[in-house]
């Protein structure tokens, strides 16, 4: 048996693993991958799956994802990006120019690789890669979508067969996540049919992917990866909007994970001081605290100009009244 290494994303709504091997040749060959959801606790199923999998033995270990940053020790902390490149880097049967696309529960991204001209004239294949996430609120994406089906009491398969079978789409036009329940709460409302509301959801999912995949778009292969390539409507959905074949590479689920194990296979070199812990709990370092704590703004009453209360005129001809208006995301 080769040196082992690992690679874990703890991500918004699941946690991935990845094991591979280094063989005498230096080749990497990934030997199992897992992937759970994990409700909230990522830390836990990185404890169980480090113990279980007897991670303290592998020379190395990477991680990524929205919790990586609680790991400390040896563990390499890496950028979701880079892992991605790492994974396309490992599939010779990959186009040299092509689309990776991710729609996952925190967020979708685009990264593109297009073939580079070598500067020193060998063979050897060179890309160059860009890379853009979403900067605006990501309505549709994985902990979103699970959210709105909740509120209809489905699970979110059960919603993407129900968007299977709709007679219509109905448009559902907002970016931002509360509005976006709030449109589909209205058309509930109003009596509109729960697979045609499901299938503009899913379409308007697609839709806001294809706009960012247009930012950062080369005339390549697109392939698709994260928790949402699970929905087939969506899948449909994206495949229509982008009007040229849509492909799964393998790990499509645990992309970055392998990505990470990859990378660790690289930077094989943990041992002695350097060497993982037995136990995992070594490795977590919880931050303390997440939000700053303000002190009260009555410690600055003193700086508060307290202005008149007038009573409202009735001449508004001569003294009109202003009327104030908060609009807010649910009600005004």
């Amino acid at each position: 048996m080769g040196i082992r290494v690992a690679g874990c994303d703890l991500g918004k709504a699941t946690a991935c693993f990845a094991i591979a091997s280094i063989g005498d040749q230096g080749h990497v060959t990934i030997e199992k991958v897992e992937r759970h959801d994990h409700e909230g606790a990522p830390l836990e199923f990185f404890q169980r799956w480090y113990q279980d999998n007897a991670i303290h033995t592998c020379a190395q270990l990477g991680a990524t994802g929205v919790y990586a940053d609680e790991l400390t020790g040896s563990v390499l902390i890496l950028p979701e990006d880079t892992c991605q490149e790492a994974a396309l880097s490992s599939s010779s049967d990959l186009e040299d120019t092509l689309n990776l696309v991710s729609v996952g529960a925190r967020g979708y991204s685009v990264l593109t690789r297009s073939a580079a001209q070598s500067g020193d004239g060998s063979e050897s294949k060179k890309y160059h890669f860009q890379y853009l996430e979403n900067d605006k609120c990501s309505s549709g994406t994985g902990e979103n979508i699970r959210k709105i089906a909740g509120r209809f009491g489905l699970e979110v398969d059960e919603a993407d067969q129900l968007a299977k079978t709709a007679s219509r789409s109905i448009p559902i036009t907002a970016r931002c996540s509360v509005f976006a329940k709030s449109e589909m709460t209205h058309f509930a409302n109003q009596g509109k049919d729960t697979a045609d509301l499901f299938s503009g959801y899913f379409a308007s999912v697609a839709r806001n992917t294809r706009a960012l995949v247009s930012r950062n778009e080369v005339d390549g292969a697109v392939y698709l990866i994260g928790g949402c390539t699970q929905i087939e409507s969506f899948r449909d959905a994206f495949t229509e909007f982008m009007g040229r074949e849509v492909k799964l590479p393998e790990n499509a689920l645990t992309y970055e994970a392998v990505g990470a194990a990859l990378i660790a296979a690289g930077q094989e070199t943990a041992d002695g001081d350097d060497a993982l812990p037995e136990d995992p709990a070594d490795l977590i370092s919880l931050r303390s605290a997440r939000f700053t704590v303000l002190d009260p703004a009555s410690n600055w009453r003193d700086r508060v100009t307290m202005m008149e209360d007038k009573t409202p005129t009735t001449d508004w001809q001569t003294e009109p009244t202003v009327l104030g208006l908060d609009l807010g995301s649910t009600g005004a």
